[in-house]
């Protein structure tokens, strides 16, 4: 059983949710829930991947699914913190291209 924990924290129109654990397959319909039932208001979200270990296409579908509310929010999403082995997932998935990425 993987285990995903989300700590959101908000500043007016920012949501920054600090993610640790594993997005998989089981944890991905949680972060997806708990990111998008709290965009209300919201047109700066911040993606703390520091405590990431591990990301599979079910996280990543979810990242591109939240890039989508964005942008039709006039928003911005931004992935920080991301690890050098999270990143090359990202760039071999063209990721990188589609997210506005911070080191």
């Amino acid at each position: 059983m993987s285990l995903l924990t989300i700590t959101k924290t908000q500043e007016e129109n920012k949501l920054t949710a600090k993610i640790s654990g594993r997005v998989d397959t089981s944890t991905a319909p949680q972060l997806d829930n708990e990111v998008s039932l709290s965009l209300d208001g919201i047109d700066d979200l911040v993606l703390d991947f520091k405590q990431v270990e591990y990301i599979s296409s079910a996280g990543l579908r979810v990242l591109v699914s939240l890039q989508k509310t964005m942008i039709a929010k006039k928003g911005k999403l931004t992935v920080c913190g991301l690890s050098d082995d999270i990143l090359d997932i990202f760039k071999a998935t063209g990721l990188t291209d589609f997210l506005e990425i911070e080191k």
